[in-house]
């Protein structure tokens, strides 16, 4: 019986990692705006809104997507300067 060793790319795990900080800030955002204590919410005083269930699952993958991509374009640009790297 033959064993194939399965090896991951990195980009294959960050792109997993960021997508899976998207679903998760839209479920948060979602169970968020489920909560009937929430009556506003202001951001900077610039703007006001009244929190959704939708509204706030699509803040919540947008906040996400903002943080983690931030993070992610980092390393990656960090990366191209590895001397080391294959």
């Amino acid at each position: 019986m033959e064993e194939i060793a399965r090896t991951l790319n990195g980009k294959t795990v960050f792109g997993s990692v960021f997508a899976a900080s998207i679903v998760i800030g839209a479920v948060f955002g979602l169970v968020l705006g489920t909560s009937t204590k929430i009556q506003q919410i202001s951001i900077f005083d610039w703007i006001t809104f009244h929190p959704t269930p939708t509204g706030m699952a699509l803040y919540g993958a947008t906040a996400a997507a903002v943080l983690v991509g931030a993070v992610l374009g980092i390393v990656f640009f960090l990366s191209r300067f590895d001397e080391d790297a294959i």
